[in-house]
């Protein structure tokens, strides 16, 4: 090996040094860019239709023959066989990059290892399989693979003379360390995600200085235990059945077949897009109280039941998920414990309680309470007795007020979007009621 080769190994690992030290104080972000489709000339939108196309082509044809073909002589080729009805065809790749190329290598490896990992604890799978549409493209280089315009909102992606015009740029904070890129195909249009690197100490969060327990159920879809009540149901809807049932009309394969089911996927997309946003402003509000109490449910068994749609409409699992990932200071509560059937205020066990049943009567000191309410306060009374950080572990009766910080923050978080609703209550509210 040369001293050149020996010099410039050498400045690489101290680079990588250096930034594993910087990456220890930031935290990654993901910001969404959607490519302005008005704005694409013709040579531009030929250029995104046909990259992901020989992204396809180039991943079926290393999946086909992965022992032969899964090595870096792969990224280098610049013709693919492709399997066809008239038979096998070779074909040019024009658009992906090396870098590409390598990105998509990288992801069969990737692919590869979780499989061998899940045979290895005992799980059943198989080999990877062909796709029919490639709608992911890592970038996996700033500067060289692709390039932030920030003061023109553009983006310069390598391959393509001219730089797109992208939506969103805004949001990416001043001196943040951009890392990585994808780019995304959607029925609603391309987008670009960027990851970018913040400092911890930029990030500011609302904080609210009290822990929350959190009822799910299929009435109401979140109580919470400070007695906000969360309701919201995104179904399908009638212009979805409409285009399913003309498509269940038409030839597969023709050309109005395909058109019908290109619109089935936006209006897909579209009910993904009003889930995800409930989802998130739900995440962003419970990320700013101290500790996030829930109890281990089967969301599973839910959806075999008599309410499987609307659980499915819902999306808790969804949001259940998210939570695990997202924040650090959840504290599960067992899934057995009887959080329904136990009195909030002394402790009292009643069995006979139906799901029809949706008010807790206590016969012990008389409580009368919402049942979903009841067991959010069971919940967080629980799930506290785990905690001993925390300076709150016996909770008065009227545990459930809504201080001003918190009906604020909620009524910022969640103004603006017509499918969520939004109502308090509390014990003492519900004793004058009922």
């Amino acid at each position: 090996m040369t001293i050149i080769a020996l010099d410039k190994k050498r400045k690489i690992k101290e680079s990588l040094k250096k930034t594993k030290e910087k990456r220890k104080n930031q935290i990654p972000k993901v910001y969404k860019l959607k490519i302005s489709c008005s704005n694409l000339n013709k040579e531009q939108k030929h250029w995104l239709e046909r990259v992901f196309l020989e992204a396809k082509w180039l991943y079926n044809y290393t999946v086909a023959d992965i022992e032969n073909r899964l090595n870096p002589q792969t990224e280098k080729i610049k013709q693919v066989e492709v399997k066809t009805p008239q038979g096998i065809e070779t074909r040019e790749l024009t658009c992906l990059s090396s870098q590409m190329k390598q990105g998509i290598m990288d992801r069969i490896k990737k692919n590869l290892t979780d499989l061998s990992r899940a045979k290895r604890k005992g799980i059943k799978v198989g080999r990877l399989k062909f796709k029919s549409d490639y709608r992911n493209i890592p970038l996996k280089q700033n500067g060289i693979t692709f390039k932030v315009l920030k003061d023109k909102n553009r983006i310069k992606l390598q391959g393509l003379k001219k730089p797109l015009r992208v939506l969103g740029l805004h949001q990416l904070p001043e001196n943040c360390d951009i890392a990585k890129a994808e780019l995304i195909k959607r029925p609603d249009g391309y987008y670009i995600h960027l990851t970018c690197y913040i400092d911890k100490d930029r990030i500011k969060h609302e904080k609210i200085n009290k822990p929350i327990g959190i009822d799910f159920g299929i009435k109401h879809q979140l109580t919470l235990s400070n007695g906000v009540k969360i309701n919201y149901r995104i179904g399908e809807t009638q212009r979805l059945k409409r285009l399913q049932k003309k498509l269940s009309r038409q030839q597969k394969g023709s050309k109005n077949y395909q058109k019908t089911k290109h619109k089935i996927q936006r209006e897909h997309q579209k009910i993904y897009n009003r889930r995800k946003d409930i989802k998130n402003k739900i995440l962003s509000l419970l990320k700013r109280y101290e500790y996030v109490l829930i109890q281990e449910e089967q969301i599973k068994n839910w959806h075999s039941g008599l309410f499987g749609k609307q659980v499915q409409n819902t999306g808790i699992g969804g949001i259940i998920s998210m939570l695990k990932q997202n924040i650090e200071t959840l504290i599960p509560v067992d899934r057995y414990k009887a959080t329904t059937k136990m009195c909030s205020r002394c402790g009292s066990r009643k069995e006979d309680i139906t799901l029809s049943d949706r008010t807790y009567k206590c016969e012990s000191c008389g409580l009368v309470i919402d049942r979903d309410f009841n067991s959010a306060v069971n919940i967080l009374k629980i799930g506290l007795s785990k905690v001993e950080t925390t300076t709150v572990k016996n909770l008065p009766t009227d545990c459930g007020e809504v201080t001003p910080v918190e009906r604020e923050a909620t009524a910022r978080i969640f103004k603006g979007n017509p499918y969520i609703r939004v109502s308090y209550t509390s014990v003492k509210q519900e004793a004058r009621l009922l």
